[in-house]
């Protein structure tokens, strides 16, 4: 168990729940934080190493609590990100918060803590947790790939990463992913079309999907100004919140870089 900065409050936090042997948990935090990580934390606090991630779906979170109720064994369910789930999802958990069963622990995740039912909160304990700081980040790259760490951070691509999905995505990168983002300078003033700006920034030259996100921000910081920062931060905001299509979310940042930055 590696101890990063950015979990500490919210694992002793985990630590007291576990202790009163809380059943419902809702933890709380911004993409990439670590939620799903303390989900099984707390599993073995409570000593269960029973642990299985549910999809924020009615249909998925009706079957596993019934097979939670039929097997009568411990177990802890992980809801992930609720908060992208359809509000019927929501409701099917309550009716088990409502009425829950000794041996089942269900711990939510979200990303956006409005976006939950207030009936889904008031029935939980909420945990947050805090993004990770660049030392964590540092840490976490140094324990799942050393080397690949210290290669690529000293690209200014590392600067872009804020979460340890961000870490992941960049120690999973090949040389021709990472040589792909200094090909992104000077897209503010190029004469492609939108669509084909879209695609380019979204696509590596293989055609396989880029992590958005990191490159959104190494746009940011590659062209600088406080126009493009801006639109970079409603971008991001955007694409997080999951309610419009990530395709009218590039259009939207990219028409503004190319036509009124």
């Amino acid at each position: 168990m590696i101890n990063f900065m950015c979990q500490q409050e919210a694992i002793e936090q985990l630590k007291l729940l576990s202790k009163h042997h809380r059943q419902s948990v809702l933890v709380e935090g911004c993409p990439g934080c670590g939620k799903t990580y303390l989900a099984k934390q707390f599993a073995s606090m409570v000593d269960v190493p029973d642990f299985q991630v549910v999809e924020p779906k009615v249909d998925a979170i009706r079957k596993a609590i019934e097979t939670c109720i039929q097997l009568n064994e411990p177990i802890v369910l992980c809801i992930e990100n609720l908060d992208y789930g359809v509000a019927a999802a929501a409701y099917t958990l309550l009716k088990f918060l409502e009425e829950p069963y000794p041996k089942v622990y269900i711990v939510v995740t979200c990303r956006n803590v409005r976006l939950v039912p207030d009936t889904i909160i008031s029935r939980s304990a909420v945990v947050t947790v805090a993004p990770p700081t660049d030392s964590d980040l540092m840490m976490y790259g140094t324990n799942v790939d050393g080397t690949k760490y210290h290669a690529i951070s000293k690209f200014p691509l590392w600067k872009c990463a804020r979460t340890f999905k961000d870490v992941d995505a960049l120690l999973s990168m090949t040389q021709e992913h990472i040589n792909y983002f200094p090909s992104l300078h000077g897209l503010g003033t190029t004469k492609d079309s939108v669509s084909n700006i879209i695609w380019k920034i979204s696509h590596y030259e293989d055609n396989t999907e880029t992590p958005i996100e990191l490159v959104i921000r190494y746009i940011m910081n590659d062209i600088g100004t406080p126009f493009v920062q801006k639109c970079g931060v409603d971008c991001i905001r955007d694409l997080n919140a999951g309610r419009v299509a990530q395709h009218a979310i590039l259009a939207k940042f990219v028409f503004n870089i190319k036509y009124c930055e």
